[in-house]
C-alpha cells in the first residue's frame, strides 16, 4: 500500500474525478486506468532523477578513458605495424614522442623488447669498459677495444630506439627510419664487434695473408651494410649479413683445426656467437611460437622477445671471446707453429 505522502498530485485528482465519476458527476468514459497513470507518474520522475545523475557518471568515465591509454587489436593498427598477424593484441595507440616515453610506464607487446635491451644497454654501458684492456698489449690493444665496446653497445641502442618510439605519429616514413638505425646497431655488433675475433684468427698469418683477410671481411661487412640500408622484408634483413658471417665461419673453422690464431680455450664461444645469433634470427623470421598459439603470447614469449633474449647471450660470446684473444695476443709468440699455440 502507498503512502499517501509519496502519491503525485496528478493522481490525487485523478482519485477525486473517480469519486465525482461514482456519483453521476464525472466523465463516463477513461481511457487509461488509475494505477497505470499514478504508476507511469513515478516511473517519469524516476527516469527524471536518473537522467540528471547520469551526466555525472558518464562525465567520470570519459575522464578515465582519457588518462588510461587503450591498448589496440593487430587490425585496428596501420599498415606498417602490422609485420606479425599472429600477436594481436597489446599494441599501443600511435602517440607523439612524450607519450611513446610515457608507455615505459604500462605494460604492452613491445615491453619486453624495450626492457631486454635496455637494461642491457646501461649495464654494459657502466661495466664493460671497466673489463676491456685499453693499454695493454700492444698498439692494437686500444683499436680492439674501441670496436668490441661498440660491437657490445650499438644494437641496444638502435633497438631500444626503434621499440620504444615505432609508433610514433609520423607513421610509416619515421618508422623505416627507426627501423635502419635498428639494422646498423646489427650491423655493427655483427662486423665492427667481430673485428678482435678476425684479428686473433690471422694474428700470426703472414703479412699479405693478414691484411687480405682483413680487407675482404671489411668489405663483405661494407655490402652487408648497403643492403641492410634497403632491406624491406625480415628474411632480406637477416640475410644482408651473410657474407661476414660465412667468412666468420670459415675462420672459426680455421681456428678449430689449429690453423689460425685465438685463444684455443675460446673456441666454444667462437661459435656460439654466431649459432646463438642465427638462431635468433631465424626464430624471429618464422613468427615462432606465436605463429602456433595465436594471440597467446603477445605480450610474453613471442618470437621477438626470444630472439632479443638469444641476441643478449650471442653479445656475451662475443664479449668472452674478445677478452680471451686480446689475452692472448698480449702474450703469444708467432714465431711458435700454430699447432702448438
Amino acid at each position: 500500500m502507498r503512502d499517501v505522502s509519496t502519491v503525485p498530485d496528478e493522481c490525487i485528482k485523478m482519485f477525486d474525478a473517480s469519486i465525482q465519476e461514482v456519483n453521476g458527476k464525472g466523465p463516463k468514459k477513461r481511457k487509461k486506468s488509475l494505477e497505470h497513470i499514478c504508476d507511469k507518474g513515478q516511473r517519469a520522475e524516476l527516469n527524471t532523477s536518473e537522467n540528471e545523475e547520469k551526466p555525472a557518471e558518464n562525465g567520470a568515465k570519459e575522464t578515465v578513458a582519457n588518462d588510461t591509454v587503450e591498448l589496440l587489436h593487430w587490425r585496428d593498427m596501420p599498415k606498417h605495424l602490422q609485420f606479425n598477424p599472429y600477436v594481436l593484441t597489446g599494441y599501443r595507440p600511435l602517440q607523439d614522442w612524450s607519450g611513446c616515453v610515457r608507455s615505459l610506464f604500462y605494460f604492452h607487446n613491445e615491453t619486453i623488447n624495450i626492457f631486454t635491451h635496455g637494461f642491457s644497454l646501461v649495464y654494459i654501458l657502466l661495466v664493460l669498459p671497466g673489463l676491456l684492456p685499453w693499454s695493454g698489449g700492444g698498439g692494437s690493444a686500444w683499436f680492439l677495444s674501441l670496436c668490441h665496446l661498440l660491437g657490445a653497445l650499438a644494437p641496444w641502442c638502435g633497438s631500444f630506439v626503434y621499440h620504444l618510439f615505432m609508433n610514433h605519429t609520423s607513421g610509416a616514413g619515421l618508422y623505416h627510419r627507426l627501423l635502419q638505425l635498428d639494422m646498423l646497431g646489427i650491423w655493427v655488433s655483427q662486423s665492427i664487434g667481430a673485428i678482435p675475433m678476425v684479428t686473433a684468427t690471422v694474428y700470426c698469418a703472414p703479412a699479405l695473408l693478414r691484411y687480405t683477410a682483413l680487407v675482404t671481411y671489411c668489405l663483405g661487412s661494407l655490402l652487408g651494410l648497403y643492403k641492410a640500408m634497403r632491406a624491406w622484408s625480415p628474411w632480406e634483413r637477416r640475410l644482408c649479413f651473410a657474407a661476414p658471417f660465412c667468412m666468420r665461419l670459415v675462420l672459426a673453422g680455421a681456428r678449430a683445426a689449429h690453423l689460425g690464431g685465438g685463444d684455443p680455450h675460446a673456441i666454444l664461444h667462437v661459435f656460439l656467437q654466431d649459432a646463438v645469433s642465427l638462431g635468433g634470427g631465424i626464430i624471429g623470421a618464422m613468427h615462432v611460437p606465436e605463429k602456433w598459439f595465436p594471440g597467446a603470447v603477445d605480450r610474453c614469449l613471442n618470437s621477438h622477445n626470444i630472439m632479443h633474449v638469444l641476441v643478449v647471450l650471442a653479445v656475451y660470446s662475443m664479449h668472452q671471446v674478445t677478452t680471451l684473444d686480446l689475452a692472448w695476443m698480449s702474450q703469444v709468440d708467432c714465431c711458435t707453429p700454430l699447432g702448438q699455440l
